[in-house]
């Protein structure tokens, strides 16, 4: 009976430090905005910004110094292309260097003088294609929309140059006779929002959970009270108590958010969804538990409540890229990784956009699966240590 009324008593102890914290999801305002609104909001916006996955008619400016009718045909078929459109034609290159400083072009087409004259000679001659490299994305479609012009009106010039060809087909295979046909796999739109998205998703569990957190102990330590305790309860056995009180708080509302980012956002706004819903649960119950132990474990780093704005705002971008999949993961140095490998988030996010993007199965992705279960099992261990000491500490 001794036993029992124990365990009830560590139970009905654990009740109440998550009732306590439950009740600081609506009592503390940073707490409700970075847990329970922030998770619903941002996923959307995000997704609503890339929502056309790729850039269309970039504005560009033309040089024509050749005033010929190879440059008038180019002129017009880059302007058909769905990348570019073609905003104005500049007397001068510097004409049109001082357009793209004011941006009102991202980029220019230099077709020089002898255009026309090289090309009736056999001579290689050059368009000269200028991009502002700020943004990415309207290089890419620059370039590509240039490219793709220059490659089709390459293959009429070598065509036209061919007297012996009888037959359409003729032409075809002495203009190229090596094809290749382009299936992109995993990203068919081949934008942006179905690459950096599901990464985000991923990320936004975690730094929202590392905002909730901490700023639930920011705020104890500013005002030095404890969370319904009292001084014999300070044992080592309370660390763990605590740990799974305020995890279990956590995990019931982040639960929700988990079902939702993985499955609900990604449907809603077209992304690739290969995963089964079995295999995602199984993810996510790791994920967010390794999360969990992770933000009460780095919670004796926030001494004072703002100080978690900091540490979050510092380490979201670096958490992305370590994680292996806006960089090349072969291309991290072996430091790095070795970082890479102590955050939750890394795992995740790898599992996940193979799981969602792939067609890949739990059993595909076992080395994450298992990383997670080791995090979330240690960082437990020391989230409850921490949370003992910072407790005793405060107590003082």
């Amino acid at each position: 009976m001794r036993i029992l009324r124990s365990i009830y008593a560590q139970l009905g102890q654990v009740c109440r430090i998550w009732r306590d914290e439950m009740r600081t999801f609506v009592r503390d305002e940073g707490v409700f905005l970075f847990c329970l609104l922030m998770p619903a909001v941002y996923p959307l916006l995000y997704a609503w910004i890339y929502n056309n996955e790729v850039v269309r008619e970039v504005p560009v400016a033309v040089v024509d110094n050749s005033q010929s009718a190879f440059s008038r045909e180019f002129i017009h078929k880059v302007d058909a292309t769905p990348d570019v459109r073609v905003a104005c034609r500049a007397v001068s290159l510097d004409e049109a260097r001082r357009m793209v400083e004011r941006q009102e072009v991202r980029g220019i087409y230099y077709i020089p003088e002898e255009l026309a004259e090289g090309i009736f000679a056999g001579c290689r001659t050059f368009i000269s294609v200028y991009a502002d490299m700020a943004v990415t994305l309207q290089y890419k479609s620059i370039y590509m929309a240039a490219s793709n012009v220059v490659g089709r009106m390459n293959k009429d010039i070598r065509i036209s140059r061919m007297s012996s060809l009888t037959t359409a087909r003729d032409e075809d295979v002495a203009a190229a006779p090596l094809q290749f046909e382009e299936v992109p796999i995993f990203n068919p739109s081949l934008g942006y929002g179905g690459f950096i998205l599901p990464c985000v998703l991923m990320l936004v569990l975690q730094q929202t959970l590392l905002l909730g957190i901490g700023l639930s102990e920011g705020t104890r330590r500013e005002r030095r009270r404890l969370c319904a305790v009292q001084r014999p309860s300070l044992s080592r056995g309370y660390g763990i108590r605590l740990a799974v009180g305020k995890g279990l708080a956590y995990f019931m509302v982040y639960s929700v958010w988990a079902a939702y980012l993985s499955m609900v956002v990604p449907r809603c706004f077209g992304l690739v969804m290969l995963a089964d819903w079995r295999d995602l649960l199984a993810i996510m119950f790791p994920y967010l538990l390794s999360c969990i132990s992770f933000a009460l474990m780095l919670s004796w780093m926030v001494r004072f409540r703002e100080n978690v704005l900091l540490l979050v705002v510092f380490t979201s971008i670096p958490f992305l890229f370590l994680s292996g999949i806006s960089w090349p993961q072969s291309s991290i140095p072996a430091f790095w990784q070795g970082v890479a490998s102590l955050i939750p988030s890394t795992y995740a996010i790898r599992a996940y956009v193979r799981m969602a993007s792939m067609g890949a199965t739990v059993a595909d992705v076992m080395p994450e699966f298992r990383a997670l279960w080791t995090q979330a099992a240690v960082y437990f261990v020391f989230a409850s240590v921490v949370m003992w000491r910072t407790r005793r500490q405060t107590e003082s």
